[in-house]
């Protein structure tokens, strides 16, 4: 898919609401009415109204010879939407969780599903995520505790409102769980738990869901007692994903598996007529068997934007040994030190040698900042955008423009001179 279709949906997603089309409200509001549509108002960095594109860096080469020089975009604030900026995004939290935070011992993927008749409450009410999340880790606490015999400590990561999604874009919350396979007792060792068959936890996490939501209100007795004698209830725990202590790659994958975007360019097409728009999803799910699925443009928007969370939405969130208040305790702890992670070792010895640069807020130069900008987008892209592309040499970074006039500026020059980038519409500048 294009960049320029891309922008064009995520245009669509900002200007839907002021469409003059009676079509297109009147089908905005039986989505609204038939699925619990809530709006959300989706944050694509400042001056979303009045800047068409993201701000652009000047890099010419260091070659005397070539002197190329081009405009590269930088991140946009966006989330969920943009190609690079939420993949970027994805990329930081899988290093911070392999270097800074995840101990090097084992660890478990847990998945918690819950049925199709509970999971539009959490479209109305998205604080149900968060409650749940702390009765899954008390699950958990309490299996590791009977388990061990006796009271341990032990470490998750829950990611959430990433989860929200299904194949085809489908409305379907879900938890997916880092979780250590095992904790330290009181002595400080660390006790491993071996890992079998799961139905009696997933039975209990059945119980505890379902008496959570009578006493929340928003089920009564009744359907409370179908729900537990179903023989089938559509409650589940997955444990199959397991993750070996050293293993960087498969840390980094499965962190950023958890933290995906719902939206899959991959999976997307688009066929663009002068009657409509149609936008096809197709799905890499072997039990759906490359079936596709197509949307009309309005359709597709409103599937997708249910799964915007609201603007400061803790969407992950640490618990036991990998919360914030413990980790700050891991020091006291000397097992639990000998197997953090170096990355956390490397700052704690940083912040050893100098107490005042944990204070300073020029501590992270412009090289270095720099230096991680130029990473992530050649993780992104598989392109280095500080090496020239005519004669590989080193570039330099002149300005940074934010303004969004002089953008407009730029971008108007470039379309005269027929250098625009790739999919921009001339109408937007």
């Amino acid at each position: 898919m294009s960049f320029g279709a891309l922008d064009r949906i995520v245009t669509g997603l900002y200007r839907f609401r002021k469409m003059n089309c009676r079509e297109c409200r009147l089908s905005f509001k039986r989505f609204r009415y038939n699925s619990g549509f809530v709006s959300q108002r989706v944050s694509y960095g400042p001056g979303v109204n009045s800047r068409p594109y993201p701000a652009h860096r000047v890099k010419p080469c260091t070659n005397p010879d070539c002197k190329y020089e081009y405009f590269r975009p930088f991140s946009c604030k966006s989330f969920y939407f943009c190609p690079s900026c939420s993949q970027k995004r994805t990329l930081l939290f899988s290093e911070y969780m392999n270097e800074r935070l995840l101990l090097a011992l084992l660890h478990r993927q847990f998945v918690f599903t819950i049925p199709k008749l509970l999971r539009p409450y959490f479209r109305h009410n998205r604080r149900l995520f968060s409650e749940i999340s702390r009765l899954i880790f008390a699950i958990l606490k309490r299996f590791y505790d009977r388990a061990a015999k006796r009271p341990v400590r032990t470490g998750m990561v829950l990611a959430y409102q990433f989860q929200s999604s299904g194949e085809f874009l489908r409305w379907n919350p879900h938890y997916h769980c880092l979780v250590l396979e095992g904790g330290f007792d009181e002595t400080g060792r660390f006790v491993h738990i071996p890992l079998g068959n799961l139905n009696r936890m997933s039975e209990y996490f059945r119980r505890v869901i379902i008496r959570f939501f009578l006493e929340k209100e928003l089920i009564n007795a009744h359907l409370a007692t179908s729900l537990i004698n179903w023989r089938h209830s559509g409650f589940s725990v997955n444990h199959e994903v397991r993750i070996p202590a050293f293993s960087d790659q498969a840390r980094k994958a499965l962190s950023q598996y958890i933290a995906r975007p719902p939206l899959s360019l991959k999976k997307m097409s688009i066929e663009e007529n002068r009657e409509a728009t149609v936008v096809s999803y197709t799905s890499d799910n072997e039990f759906f068997k490359g079936k596709i699925e197509s949307f009309p443009v309005t359709r597709f928007l409103l599937e997708l934007t249910q799964h915007i969370p609201p603007r400061g939405l803790q969407y992950i969130r640490r618990y036991g040994l990998y919360a914030s208040r413990t980790k700050g305790k891991w020091p006291d702890m000397p097992l639990v030190m000998r197997l953090a992670p170096a990355g956390w070792k490397a700052e704690r010895l940083q912040a050893s040698e100098s107490i005042q640069s944990c204070y300073d807020e020029a501590a992270v130069s412009d090289q270095e900042s720099r230096c991680t900008w130029a990473r992530l987008i050649a993780q992104v892209y598989e392109v280095d955008p500080l090496t020239c592309s005519r004669c590989g040499s080193q570039m330099q970074i002149l300005a940074v423009i934010t303004e969004p006039e002089e953008v407009r500026k730029i971008l108007r020059h470039l379309v005269k001179i027929g250098r625009s980038p790739p999919g921009l519409d001339p109408n937007f500048v």
